[in-house]
């Protein structure tokens, strides 16, 4: 029974991962063309019918009406759909790393928690099998680092398109960083590892792009800087470590298949993206593996 209630919150970690990602969708069609995304109703884009509650139901809906709009029949593109699912993995592993394991909820399963009154729920934390403020700090690391995952998703997609990063997005990377200081995975660095982290790759990317124009765009530059504020200096360098293998070797590829000239460019903040994401995750393991060689 309590491993079935575990999993069926794991689902709903999931489902709601995968309905913000449905409002990512919104913004990574709107932002760059400059449309509000806090009021008005979502709409298809081929026949800009006004769409129902039935037609957003993240992941099933796209499934129940055969990959196709309601109104005029056009396919969906199936990068709603993998939006979504990508958001809710993302929740999920958020919450496994962050939030603690099955233990948590085994432990609870066999209290009622409706039942307490207000003085027995004044006690909770003398009885819960965690510490109380340790677990706070974790639930604050772990909305922090969806928070952080979700704005990359819309980065990411958004440079594919456009091959520009808005500004508005990297701001909330470095709020972010900001409130890092004193909540979050990173809490325990001193803050100038926060501040060193914001310019110890963002620095030499700028005088690159200055110096050579077209290495990179503005847009990457301030990225990892907001990045930096939140993952410190160490982390920071492990991200763009991991960025430069993958966009290096993606470019290789896009040069091997002809799709891409060698004086034409191609969107780095995807890759920058990803490193960000693998840092947080495993870039302390990452660092003392290679750390173990020396």
């Amino acid at each position: 029974m309590e491993l079935l209630l575990y999993t069926v919150l794991l689902v709903l970690v999931f489902a709601l991962g995968a309905t913000i990602g449905s409002f990512l969708n919104v913004l990574i069609y709107r932002l760059p063309r400059k449309e509000g995304f806090v009021s008005g109703r979502s709409y298809c884009p081929q026949c800009n019918h006004e769409l129902k509650a039935s037609d957003l139901v993240p992941v099933l809906s796209y499934l129940l009406l055969g990959r196709k709009c309601r109104y005029c029949k056009e396919p969906i593109s199936p990068r709603y759909l993998q939006i979504e699912c990508l958001t809710g993995a993302l929740a999920l592993v958020s919450y496994l790393a962050f939030l603690p394991p099955a233990a948590f909820l085994l432990d609870l399963g066999s209290v009622d928690l409706f039942a307490l009154t207000a003085k027995e729920a004044g006690l909770m934390a003398a009885w819960l099998p965690f510490d109380l403020a340790a677990y706070t700090g974790a639930a604050a690391a772990f909305f922090m680092v969806f928070f952080v995952l979700c704005l990359l998703v819309v980065v990411t997609f958004i440079d594919i398109d456009t091959m520009e990063i808005p500004n508005s997005l990297s701001i909330w990377i470095a709020c972010l960083g900001l409130l890092s200081f004193a909540f979050g995975p990173t809490v325990l660095l001193p803050w100038y590892d926060h501040l060193i982290g914001a310019v110890c790759v963002s620095v030499p990317m700028f005088l690159i792009a200055f110096l050579k124009p077209g290495a990179f765009g503005l847009g990457d530059v301030k990225l990892i800087a907001a990045a930096g504020l939140f993952l410190g200096w160490q982390l920071t360098l492990t991200a763009m470590f991991i960025a430069i293998l993958i966009g290096g070797s993606y470019g290789i590829f896009l040069l091997a298949t002809r799709k891409k000239g060698r004086k034409e460019h191609f969107a780095f903040g995807p890759a920058i993206c990803i490193g960000i994401a693998l840092s947080i995750f495993a870039g302390q393991r990452i660092i003392e593996w290679y750390v173990g060689f020396f």
